[in-house]
């Protein structure tokens, strides 16, 4: 657990670009999983037009470079037995993803990796009808950055893509994660379902890790936000792509909608104790602020 985010203004710097990337994709042959060579699936992200990646293919690191995007060296660790509790394991220091494939279970994973500088995000909450964690068990783990939010690829397969049912959970009890999103891509048809939008300096890794644990990022199912920013106590979200704006507070309780392009809202004014925003936009597509503690 590394990030070090400002959990009453993430997106307080405002001078950098936003930029799309993928953290969870899976490639042929290293993951059993994955049905697309490497190249084959950077050529695809790049295609459609992300600045950043990661191959985080199942308990192998792969160092794949390609000089047309941003790496981000990760791994998905699973427990050996049952392969669940997956958990996406990211860093710029090598160890941090080569000493986990070692270990068997998950308590002592988050526990080794919580003195690293890694980013740790608990994958797809709501994959398999029996979910892969239920919300009193995201509650109990601890040393971990964010969960999955969104996660593509189980929108064919069984479960529910969205989990903000239990990040809502955790945020209503204190417990302070970052939500990300993600393609999950094992095929070609999954690439471009989701990912997030870092608002970084400069497209290095270094930026782009930095970003990421500061929180300053969105997660995304399709529709973009342009920009949102906080001032004396007060929050604006414009979103070109918005058909609907949400405000959302503790356990996931709407206290605000408008069906228009931007929403301000005057926080002083509100007694919960977080508040984040939801958009939708044309068809299914959605995206997620980070939350903002009052």
């Amino acid at each position: 657990m590394s990030s070090n985010v400002n959990w009453s203004n993430p997106y307080a710097e405002r001078d950098e670009k936003w930029l799309k990337g993928n953290l969870h994709t899976h490639t042929s042959p290293a993951s059993a999983c994955g049905e697309i060579s490497v190249e084959d699936c950077v050529n695809l992200y790049v295609e459609r037009g992300y600045d950043f990646m990661s191959i985080s293919d199942h308990m192998v690191y792969n160092s794949h470079t390609d000089n047309r995007l941003t790496f981000i060296p990760g791994i998905e660790w699973n427990a050996r037995e049952g392969g669940g509790y997956h958990t996406g394991v990211y860093s710029l220091n090598s160890n941090d993803l080569h000493a986990p494939i070692t270990i068997p279970d998950q308590d002592t994973l988050l526990e080794q990796l919580a003195a690293t500088d890694a980013i740790v995000i608990l994958n797809h909450p709501n994959w398999q009808m029996r979910p892969h964690y239920r919300r009193e068990e995201l509650e109990q783990r601890r040393n971990y950055d964010g969960i999955e939010i969104y996660n593509g690829v189980i929108e064919r397969l069984d479960g529910y893509p969205i989990s903000t049912d239990k990040w809502d959970y955790l945020l209503a009890k204190g417990i302070k994660v970052l939500g990300f999103a993600s393609d999950d891509s094992h095929r070609a048809t999954d690439i471009g379902l989701g990912g997030i939008h870092v608002r970084a300096k400069s497209a290095s890794p270094t930026d782009i890790v930095a970003a990421i644990k500061s929180g300053n990022f969105y997660a995304s199912s399709g529709a973009l936000i342009d920009d949102i920013r906080m001032q004396n106590g007060v929050i604006e979200l414009e979103s070109s792509d918005a058909q609907e704006i949400q405000l959302l507070a503790d356990g996931g309780c709407m206290i605000q909608r408008v069906r228009d392009k931007s929403l301000k809202v005057d926080t002083r004014d509100l007694r919960v104790s977080y508040v984040r925003f939801a958009v939708y936009g044309s068809g299914s597509s959605m995206a997620w602020t980070q939350p903002f503690f009052l």
